[in-house]
């Protein structure tokens, strides 16, 4: 399999109930995450964790597309991977946003080593004027 196939493996597993199995598969044991300009969490098991936390306080997801998926392979599955996406989520608090992001990954033997997630919540539309 290309890096690319891997990629958009990972990505379709990431956008459905098998985001774990998305993990085990495709994630080196001491993958670091970052998002934005935080520190990294290390880990394969540690990145499991947090996607089960995110996941129990996500009540619905009303949307989610990835637009753009593009891979640089320099050896049989190692590279970097570019992913840009938006999700339209509702917590379980009842708050609903849109997730805009980008996803840079360097991959090496075919696991992802290095994610960072570059991400862009888009302002809330205006209020609509009361009816006169």
């Amino acid at each position: 399999m290309t890096l690319l196939e891997q990629a958009t493996h990972l990505q379709t597993l990431a956008h459905s109930p098998d985001i774990l199995v998305a993990i085990d598969t495709y994630y080196a044991d001491d993958v670091a995450v970052v998002e934005g300009a935080g520190e990294p969490f290390t880990g394969r098991e540690t990145q499991k964790g947090r996607v089960v936390d995110f996941m129990a306080n996500l009540k619905a997801m009303h949307g989610e597309s990835t637009w753009t998926l593009a891979a640089h392979e320099t050896a049989p599955g190692t590279g970097v991977v570019f992913i840009e996406t938006s999700d339209d989520m509702e917590f379980q608090d009842g708050t609903r946003t849109r997730l805009d992001e980008v996803a840079v990954q360097r991959w090496e033997g075919g696991k992802v080593v290095h994610e960072r997630f570059y991400t862009i919540v888009p302002a809330a539309a205006p209020a609509a004027a009361p009816a006169a």
